[in-house]
């Protein structure tokens, strides 16, 4: 197995209320963790491929709030603000994520998101885990419906290049 075999296979499973992600990167544990939570590194992989992150406000503490906005490639806003809830650097990071308008306030009826975000090291690489939960099953379902895994994996094989440029 070539070593970029290992940084691009990605591991899915799925509870009643949860989805956990995993995948290894070629690139330490610090410099993935400061590439999740440095709005200068968020805004150059973070999102679906061909979107970008005009605007990307992180205040990394509990209570913290991560407020960015990704625009798609015809120009449309979709404003997300993410309450952070535990930061363990460079190891977990906890955080609520909702869509919201530009001014941060949540969008009513889009259920909340609860990440959980693990950082391992072994060996120079690192495993990356990310747990979603939700607040019901049906929540769940129609966000999977929606391509979640398939965007998330997206997200991150952008991470992955990101990640090999700034090494």
């Amino acid at each position: 197995m070539a070593e970029n075999d290992v940084s691009e296979s990605v591991t899915t499973s799925s509870g009643d209320r949860d989805f956990v992600m995993e995948r290894f990167f070629n690139s330490p544990r610090e410099l993935v963790f400061k590439a999740f939570t440095e709005p200068e590194h968020v805004a150059r992989w973070w999102g679906p491929f061909g979107f970008t992150i005009p605007v990307c406000r992180i205040d990394l503490r509990p209570g913290g709030i991560w407020h960015y906005c990704m625009r798609s490639p015809e120009g449309d806003e979709h404003w997300v603000r993410s309450e952070y809830r535990e930061i363990t650097r460079p190891e977990r990071i906890v955080y609520v994520s909702t869509f919201a308008d530009k001014d941060g306030n949540p969008v009513d009826g889009i259920p909340e998101q609860l990440f959980t975000i693990m950082f391992s090291e072994d060996e120079g690489k690192t495993k990356l885990t990310i747990r979603i939960a939700y607040g019901s099953a049906e929540d769940l379902k129609a966000t999977l419906e929606m391509g979640m895994v398939q965007g998330l994996t997206i997200t991150l094989n952008q991470l992955a290049d990101y990640l090999s440029e700034i090494q």
